[in-house]
């Protein structure tokens, strides 16, 4: 095939008694902002850049724009795709799940984490992650941490949004951390099971014992604070499947979630009225006789 998808050439092509011009390769839509690829496989009403409105400006300022490398780790669970992906957008959890690792979220100014502030665009989010003054961490933690820090804001990557999570529609969102920042996708492989991807975005390569220190820290560290939540979210996964509950109830801080599930309602409820418009009306006897 040819960089524009068309079919170049084929073993014995003459015997399958088609066009090449019949065998090119389906094309679909694609655009970048923010240093990542977006691809849409069907036909997109609008671009990118207006789908994301204000979002596209300060995805353009998150460290994937300018990193050069990343790590990359993939998961699979067996929970829902939403379920899975709303643990990553509220933080009432992060006190009782996370006591260890995720101790410097939350402090005594704000003892549940939560946000400083958040933001809603169509379907998209965005919130501001609270910074604890007095974090306390691990010697080794602050060791490791703080050398990040100090080559995000050498290299760049710190950039202005270094505490800001944006989270885009579906089931993608990327926290501009400046000691790890990262990006995570959430993908269904069926009403039960998901599959995720965690990426970790780094400017330059380990050109010392310090650098390659800090970002393989950085990795161990992501791996086991989602180790934390894994037995949680697949525990939920196992409630909804028991059929007893009727109802989810979100904290007010869990706005998030709140806004994720009405855009998922929206379009699941356009689906449906699609498919039964589109469902020829069942005829009568009289009507097919007459």
């Amino acid at each position: 095939f040819g960089t524009d998808g068309a079919l170049l050439a084929a073993p014995d092509f003459d015997r399958f008694f088609v066009d090449k011009a019949d065998c090119a390769l389906p094309r679909v839509a694609l655009d970048i902002c923010g240093g990542l690829i977006f691809v849409h496989l069907g036909t997109p009403d609008k671009g990118l850049r207006d789908d994301l409105g204000r979002y596209a400006t300060m995805l353009d300022g998150f460290p994937a724009a300018q990193a050069t490398t990343f790590s990359e780790y993939v998961y699979e669970i067996d929970a829902n795709w939403k379920l899975t992906y709303d643990n990553f957008q509220e933080n009432y959890h992060l006190r009782f799940i996370h006591p260890r690792s995720g101790a410097p979220a939350v402090g005594e100014d704000n003892p549940f984490g939560y946000p400083v502030k958040m933001g809603f665009h169509g379907p998209h989010r965005t919130q501001t992650i609270w910074t604890n003054p007095d974090p306390a961490p691990k010697p080794v933690q602050a060791q490791s941490f703080g050398r990040a820090a100090r080559f995000a804001m050498a290299d760049g990557t710190a950039g202005p949004h270094s505490r800001d999570y944006l989270a885009l529609f579906p089931n993608f969102f990327i926290l501009g951390s400046p000691a790890q920042p990262f990006s995570h996708t959430v993908w269904p492989i069926d009403a039960r099971r998901s599959r995720g991807v965690i990426r970790l975005y780094w400017k330059g390569k380990d050109d010392c014992a310090s650098r390659r220190y800090a970002r393989e820290y950085a990795m161990a560290s992501a791996r086991d604070i989602h180790a934390e939540d894994r037995d949680v979210i697949e525990a939920g996964q196992r409630g909804l499947n028991s059929g007893a509950l009727k109802h989810i109830h979100f904290q007010a801080q869990e706005a998030l979630c709140r806004h994720l599930f009405n855009a998922v309602d929206e379009r699941v409820q356009a689906y449906r009225a699609e498919r039964t418009s589109a469902t020829p009306r069942p005829v009568s006897r009289a009507e097919a006789m007459a």
